[in-house]
């Protein structure tokens, strides 16, 4: 297994993993996504180079075609890494607080031999968008893990009824993309406006929700047993969020004089494990509105993750691009993120500096133990 080293300094503001996250308030909202747009985002971050150079493919998970939109709030942000030797542990130097916002979806890594498809097959969620509300979060999930942060003013509270929920996202970009134009701090990129929590004095929602399921009396009582047996959230959410989330992003640096030119690039995973869940509760999904906006430079974000109707990245239009709910929820856990491995280093070519080899450690969790006990490991 190839895990991530980290330098250490009391001076940096890089604050290694791996993470614990206790209380934290999730507000999760899943919509039906395209192939089209996953798949590209696939080929332009994780198939990088040629098929054959690489061994596997990316691919998105067809069989749940998905797209999950978090709202997390953070009431604490806790390190659990071992401090260096004679320093005072990250427990004891403060915590930090935030907000966080993401779009993932499912993707399905596929390697191209038969040992490789049998060995190095999983599925994986991708982030094509997050943002967050602190600057230190920025720092780390780029710097450290790869995670494409962007610092964003997240807000989030109730609407217009108790137990309803109220999310927005803004970030600096460019309205028109006009020649000279100056970049704006704060352009409305996401709206979500919920009703309150089910039941409701509106009513029942219509027999199609999955709410409706959990009022089943015997399937109600199957599902809450299993996870409370078990604190599966994802068998109390049919599968809608998975307890044990491992990510996958590109972790690159490039030249700073070269922009275009990348000095490393590697696929890193790492694992966001949700336990102690409670006060799990679904919004009806008639009644949530979410709304991307569609202008200027964010177009550019958009085509990432959706198929936006009408405006390009060179013709702003400053849309509303709503999407139908499918589900909505929220609940209480703990969260921790650890695990990483950097699972494919891609070869580079570096001027002047010694060239970074290709190496791998693909094998899926499942099939690592019966790696090392039939063959030998991958360097």
């Amino acid at each position: 297994m190839t895990k991530i080293p980290y330098v250490q300094s009391l001076g940096s503001l890089d604050v290694p993993p791996p993470y614990h996250f206790p209380n934290v308030t999730v507000n999760a909202f899943v919509w039906e996504t395209q192939m089209g747009p996953i798949q590209h985002f696939c080929d332009t971050v994780l198939n990088l180079g040629t098929d054959a150079d690489r061994g596997f493919v990316y691919q998105p998970a067809a069989s749940w075609p998905y797209a999950l939109l978090l709202f997390i709030d953070y009431p604490e942000m806790i390190s659990t890494c071992p401090a260096p030797k004679g320093e005072p542990p990250y427990s004891d130097r403060g915590v930090v607080k935030q907000t966080e916002v993401f779009v993932s979806v499912p993707v399905v890594r596929t390697g191209l031999t038969p040992r490789a498809r049998a060995f190095e097959t999983a599925v994986e969620w991708a982030l094509p968008f997050i943002v967050v509300g602190n600057g230190m979060s920025a720092v780390c999930g780029r710097e450290m893990i790869g995670l494409e942060k962007l610092l964003a003013d997240i807000s989030i509270g109730e609407a217009t009824y108790p137990d309803s929920f109220k999310g927005s996202v803004l970030l600096p970009g460019w309205a028109t993309l006009e020649p000279g134009e100056m970049q704006k701090p704060d352009l409305p990129f996401l709206d979500v406006v919920t009703q309150p929590l089910l039941p409701t004095f509106r009513g029942s929602p219509a027999q199609k929700s999955l709410w409706t399921l959990f009022q089943n009396r015997p399937i109600g009582s199957l599902l809450s047993g299993l996870a409370a047996a078990s604190e599966l959230v994802d068998a109390a959410a049919l599968g809608l969020l998975p307890i044990a989330m491992r990510t996958v992003s590109l972790r690159q640096f490039r030249d700073a004089a070269e922009p275009g030119l990348a000095l490393y690039q590697a696929l890193v995973t790492c694992r966001s494990k949700y336990t102690n869940i409670a006060n799990f509760q679904f919004y009806n999904e008639d009644d949530v509105k979410i709304q991307f906006y569609d202008t200027g430079s964010f177009a550019r974000i958009l085509r990432v993750f959706m198929k936006v109707q009408g405006g390009s990245a060179t013709s702003p239009t400053g849309l509303a691009c709503p999407v139908t709910v499918k589900a909505a929820f929220r609940f209480n856990a703990d969260i921790d993120f650890d695990d990483m491995r950097t699972i494919h280093t891609f070869a580079v070519e570096r001027r002047g500096l010694k060239a970074v080899p290709k190496r791998s450690d693909l094998d899926s969790g499942w099939a690592r133990a019966l790696g090392g006990f039939f063959g030998p490991r991958k360097s």
